[in-house]
């Protein structure tokens, strides 16, 4: 009784590998930094790491809830997109009808890739237990959410899907012993299969692909710069759109100059890893996912868990989950849910583990809760300050407060940066570009900047900063019109006609109304100095 009464006071902690790793990786995205740590984000990593907290402390047979959970909310996800496509919801991106509850159809391709894998899962376990109806009720809504993510357009979705499945369908055949298949065989048929499938999906809109292969490219040339310990954590913000100016300043005659945008992600977690934490932060995440794929465990559950996982790591090669907040959460829980290598177990009293716990909880919330607070006053005044294109002194004084805990914030610095500045002082418009243009530089920054510098007179910085603009979308045309106007005021008017011959046979993606209006007055201008001259 004694023995018994006393196990009932303890309760038994274990340590496992994946703890071990995530710490690491924490630590390195904590120490090694290109871009201070931003006090308005803090809440999504304290919310992440609670999440991945409650799930290891829960009991077993709880966790299998979780599933329920994903599988609920990718049926959800569908319904939603339905109902947009039938224009019933709007979707929240002006360039595609379909998102779901995401802001691009791609996260929400990602989601119902893994929820794919959880519905044939449930079908594989009825089938198991030889529950008829319920493997017919599963069957339907695994068409349901298959035919949402033929929704999405989603092609690293679908990619994600279709490799899932195949391990999915490895793993059940390894498990059959009554179907005798060579593995090499078949290992070389779902090779075969995938790499068809991904040359097919290459064509459907291949100046996109071909977009990201630029990316990719420009990344490729970050890590080399920066191969051991990389560039820090969030460097390659900071640094992209630079190199992709450097590129097209060395290649002026890339076949890439149309497919160039201003770019916020890599397309590619592993390499926006390796970017900005080196060879080093890859080993220690290939060692994370080593430790759970490695791990011997042979129920259903653990063998749908690494083959969800899978999936989410083969989306994670072609699209950025690391930056959509659900997907985070998404990819935590599935890590959670797993188990690795068991590293140490050791024995504490309830009250003791109840005090712990408690401690901790009420510290992570409030860090959450106040970081939180930070990033949703700074969100919404901004945002104000957009709709209404005007700044009061009530709304100027709350942001100069705030400026300092959200200036490291790209999002909410991009927002701020293209809200009218007209009503700030020069020095705290200069510091909020700046500022901006440091931790997510883009064109339409470089050209604020280079405008802010012209108002100033000072003409070799506002020209820089035209500049590097043009080299960074060489098919704007926004840039070079800039840089001729720039040479006018400044009296160069053999750089004012180079540039305006420039523009006139500049390559450009879309010519509207604005671009028309910009030639005809090059036009105008190069008429009348070819005019002066041949009256001299």
């Amino acid at each position: 009784m004694y023995l018994i009464n006393s196990m009932k006071s303890h309760s038994i902690v274990t340590i496992r590998m994946q703890d071990i790793l995530l710490i690491s990786i924490c630590i390195l995205l904590f120490l090694n930094r290109a871009v201070p740590i931003d006090y308005s984000s803090i809440w999504r990593v304290t919310v992440l790491c609670l999440i991945y907290t409650c799930i290891r402390i829960i009991s077993k047979q709880y966790r299998n809830c979780l599933l329920h959970m994903v599988y609920i909310w990718g049926i959800t996800e569908v319904i939603i997109s339905i109902l947009q496509k039938a224009n019933y919801l709007e979707s929240n991106h002006h360039d595609f009808g379909i998102t779901g509850t995401f802001g691009n159809p791609g996260p929400l391709g990602g989601l119902l890739a893994v929820c794919w894998i959880v519905s044939i899962f449930f079908i594989y376990e009825n089938i198991q237990n030889k529950h008829r109806i319920l493997t017919l009720s599963f069957c339907m809504i695994a068409c349901f959410i298959l035919y949402g993510l033929l929704l999405s357009g989603s092609r690293a979705g679908w990619t994600a899907a279709l490799v899932g499945s195949m391990i999915f369908l490895w793993q059940w055949l390894k498990r059959k012993h009554t179907i005798n298949i060579k593995p090499t065989l078949l290992k070389s048929s779902f090779l075969l299969i995938i790499t068809v499938f991904i040359i097919s999906i290459y064509f459907i809109r291949r100046d996109s692909a071909d977009g990201r292969l630029l990316i990719w490219h420009n990344t490729i040339t970050m890590i080399k710069d920066y191969p051991l310990f990389g560039i820090g954590a969030g460097g390659w913000q900071a640094n992209y759109m630079l190199y992709q100016a450097e590129y097209f300043l060395q290649n002026p005659n890339s076949p890439y100059i149309l497919l160039a945008d201003n770019i916020f992600y890599a397309y590619n977690e592993f390499l926006h890893i390796t970017a900005e934490q080196g060879i080093v932060g890859l080993v220690v995440v290939t060692w994370l996912f080593y430790a759970l794929f490695s791990h011997k465990e042979k129920s259903n559950t653990d063998h749908c868990l690494k083959s969800a996982l899978i999936t989410f790591l083969v989306f994670s090669f072609f699209s950025y989950p690391g930056e959509v907040f659900p997907l985070e959460i998404l990819f935590i829980s599935i890590i959670g849910i797993m188990k690795s290598k068991t590293i140490k177990t050791f024995t504490i009293s309830n009250s003791t583990k109840y005090i712990i716990r408690s401690i901790a909880f009420i510290f992570i919330v409030c860090i959450s809760i106040g970081s939180y607070h930070i990033y949703h006053k700074t969100f919404t005044t901004i945002i104000r300050i957009v709709d209404k294109n005007k700044i009061s002194e009530d709304t100027y004084s709350q942001l100069s407060q705030l400026y300092p805990l959200f200036r490291y914030n790209s999002q909410l610095m991009y927002i701020y940066s293209k809200s009218s500045l007209e009503d700030y002082p020069l020095n705290t418009k200069l510091q909020i570009l700046q500022t901006a243009a440091r931790i997510a530089p883009n064109s339409e920054l470089y050209i604020k900047l280079g405008d802010f510098w012209k108002q100033k007179k000072d003409f070799p910085q506002a020209e820089a900063y035209y500049q590097t603009a043009a080299a960074m979308i060489p098919h704007h045309i926004t840039p070079s019109y800039k840089l001729f106007q720039l040479y006018i005021d400044k009296g160069n008017i053999n750089a004012a006609t180079n540039m305006g011959n420039y523009l006139l046979k500049q390559p450009i993606k879309k010519k509207g109304t604005k671009a028309l209006r910009m030639e005809a007055e090059v036009l105008e201008f190069l008429h009348k100095e070819k005019n002066i001259k041949r009256t001299q």
